[in-house]
C-alpha cells in the first residue's frame, strides 16, 4: 500500500506450528439478530497466528524466488482442506526488466450461491526494506509478518471456520500477488496481482469485497479509509458497529488517513470495495517507536498480537453469519 496525504450485546471469550493449544471448532457464540438467534462461530486467534507463523518461516515471498514458490504451495495446499474450490491465476509480467511470475489464488465457498461476496488480503512481500533507516539493509527483502502475512493468517482461519459452519452466503477468497513490489513512488508496479484481476475476474460479480491489510499488529488502530467510505460507507459502519458491539476498541469510528491499496483496483474495475487497515502505520507515521516497522527489517512474529487477531476475525466471523447477505 502507498500512503495519500489527504485530510481528514456480545460478550466473546478471548482465545488464549499451535492447533493442539485449544479446540474451538465447537465453539459459538449466540447472537440476537432482528429477535433471530444466530450462532456465530468462534475465531481461532492461536491458529490464524500460525498460519501467519508458517508464512513467515519460507522466508520473504518475493516472486520469482524459492520462498514464494514454496508459500503459494503450502497456501494453495492448505485452503484445498477448506474451500469447495481452490485454483491459482498466473500471469507474466515484465516489472523493473525482469519477466515474472505472479499468481492471485482463489478459494471460493458456496461455488452455486449467486449473491457473493470477497474476501482478500495480498500475500507477497516486499523486496526491499527501502524505509529501514540503517542503509545497508534496505537492500534486502522483508519478512512481511504484518504486511502480508497478517491478512492472509486470518483470511485462512475464516475459511476453517466457514468449512465447519457454512453460512448462507457465497464466499470468494483471493489472495493477491504483487501487492508490494513498487519502487518508492512508483504506483504502476504496486497492487500488480489486484490490478490484474480487476482487469480480467474470473468470478461472478460480487456484491462487495472487504480487504484485509496490516491487521496484526498489537496495538492495531483501524480507522475508516476515505477510500472505503466513498466507496461503500453502508459496509464500512456495519463492520465497525459490529466490532463496537463486541467490545473491540482497535475499531475507532472515526476517518484516518487516506492510502492506496490493493482494494483501488477492485473499485476501478466497479466493484464496491472496502479496507480493514492500520494506516497509522503507513509511512512509519504512529508515535509508538515499536510501530515505525513498514517496509523494514523489522516487520516481524515480534509485532503479531493474537488479541488484534481474535477482534478482526470474530468482528468478520460475527458479520459474515448476521449481516453480509443483507447488505448490498
Amino acid at each position: 500500500m502507498i500512503r495519500i496525504n489527504i485530510t481528514c450485546i456480545v460478550l466473546p471469550i478471548l482465545s488464549s506450528m499451535i492447533f493442539s493449544c485449544t479446540n474451538y471448532d465447537e465453539k459459538k457464540t449466540e447472537v440476537n439478530n432482528d429477535k433471530e438467534s444466530i450462532l456465530v462461530p468462534e475465531f481461532n486467534a492461536d491458529t490464524a497466528y500460525s498460519y501467519i507463523a508458517n508464512q513467515v518461516q519460507f522466508g520473504p515471498r518475493i516472486p520469482n524466488s524459492q520462498s514464494h514458490e514454496n508459500c503459494k504451495a503450502y497456501l494453495s495446499k492448505t485452503l484445498k482442506q477448506f474451500a469447495d474450490t481452490v485454483y491459482d491465476q498466473q500471469f507474466n509480467q515484465n516489472v523493473y526488466g525482469k519477466d515474472l511470475l505472479f499468481t492471485n489464488i482463489i478459494a471460493s465457498f458456496n461455488s452455486t450461491k449467486k449473491e457473493r461476496i470477497v474476501l482478500c488480503a495480498h500475500w507477497d512481500s516486499r523486496p526491499y526494506a527501502d524505509e529501514d533507516k540503517d542503509i545497508s539493509l534496505t537492500v534486502l527483502p522483508v519478512l512481511g509478518a504484518n504486511d502480508g502475512a497478517s491478512g492472509v493468517g486470518i483470511l485462512i482461519e475464516l475459511a476453517r471456520q466457514i468449512s465447519l459452519n457454512n453460512p448462507d452466503v457465497g464466499i470468494d477468497f483471493i489472495l493477491f500477488d504483487g501487492e508490494d513490489y513498487g519502487k518508492s513512488h512508483d504506483r504502476y508496479n504496486y497492487f500488480i496481482g489486484s490490478r490484474f484481476i480487476a482487469e480480467h475476474y474470473p468470478l461472478q460479480k460480487p456484491k462487495y469485497a472487504i480487504l484485509l491489510d496490516l491487521v496484526g499488529d498489537k496495538d492495531a488502530q483501524f480507522r475508516f479509509d476515505p477510500l472505503s467510505l466513498s466507496s461503500h460507507e453502508p459496509l464500512l459502519r456495519s463492520i465497525w458497529d459490529i466490532a463496537k458491539e463486541l467490545g473491540f476498541s482497535h475499531f475507532k469510528s472515526e476517518t484516518g488517513n487516506g492510502v492506496a491499496d490493493d482494494h483501488e483496483m477492485l473499485i476501478n474495475a466497479g466493484i464496491k470495495s472496502i479496507n480493514i487497515i492500520d494506516v497509522q502505520l503507513v509511512g512509519n507515521i504512529d508515535e509508538n517507536p515499536r510501530r515505525k516497522y513498514w517496509h523494514t527489517s523489522k516487520d516481524n512474529l515480534d509485532n503479531i498480537g493474537k488479541e488484534t487477531l481474535y477482534a478482526v476475525g470474530q468482528t468478520l466471523l460475527t458479520f459474515i453469519y448476521t449481516k453480509s447477505m443483507y447488505i448490498y
